[in-house]
């Protein structure tokens, strides 16, 4: 029975979910998501030319077949793998920024710290460089990563519309893109994985430093 090709929403993330009729009990839904950790080991570790679907089913402990039946290709596995990462990083932005309270000043906090927490794994960090790479000759990559950087950097712009309520609309959102941009960039300098070579110590300090000076107001006298 031929696979029905699934259509792509304009302005979403990719599906994380198996091939349609699969994963429909909880020990399936389990199976998937030893597959898809598995799938970032190996992504992580070898890099997208050393990912197979031979290699991720010996380390998710499955039959090549019984991972063909959720997942029919390496394209499957990647996207899928890519939707469920970038669904939970901008769940964490999200969660972090909201448990900040009203006040905008901690909410900015709260948000520098997720985006340093993610930054600290250096699972994370390899794993973005190599969606990075992908992006530049994968049009579904890059399409998912559009959207998850267009849903980072609306939450950046109601921070600075709460921060900064003077500035225009169209330069919250540039001054958004621009520290989306900055914090992306930091993770080259704080990063795990292959990048740790390039790490600069105390850069935390000095980005909190930094925010609260140029985004937060000066304190009454």
């Amino acid at each position: 029975m031929p696979r029905r090709a699934s259509k792509k929403v304009a302005g979403a993330l990719p599906s994380s979910s198996p091939r349609e009729g699969t994963a429909v009990h909880a020990k399936g839904t389990e199976r998937v998501g030893h597959i898809l950790d598995a799938a970032m080991e190996v992504l992580v570790q070898d890099g997208y030319a050393g990912l197979s679907l031979r290699g991720v089913a010996q380390r998710a402990g499955v039959s090549l077949g019984n991972l063909q039946y959720y997942f029919p290709t390496k394209q499957d596995v990647v996207r899928a793998l890519l939707a469920r990462y970038l669904e939970q990083a901008l769940q964490r932005v999200h969660a972090r920024v909201e448990g900040g309270g009203g006040e905008p000043a901690q909410r900015l906090r709260h948000a520098v710290d997720a985006v340093l927490e993610d930054q600290d794994s250096p699972q994370a960090c390899q794993f973005f460089a190599e969606l990075w790479a992908l992006a530049a000759r994968d049009a579904m990559v890059a399409d998912a990563l559009a959207v998850f950087y267009a849903g980072y950097r609306a939450g950046v712009v109601e921070l600075l519309r709460q921060l900064c309520p003077d500035l225009t609309p169209a330069r919250r959102e540039r001054r958004a893109a621009l520290l989306v941009a900055f914090f992306e960039g930091l993770s080259l300098f704080r990063g795990g994985g292959n990048l740790r070579a390039a790490s600069v110590p105390g850069l935390d300090q000095e980005l909190r430093v930094l925010l609260e000076q140029v985004l937060l107001p000066p304190p009454a006298l």
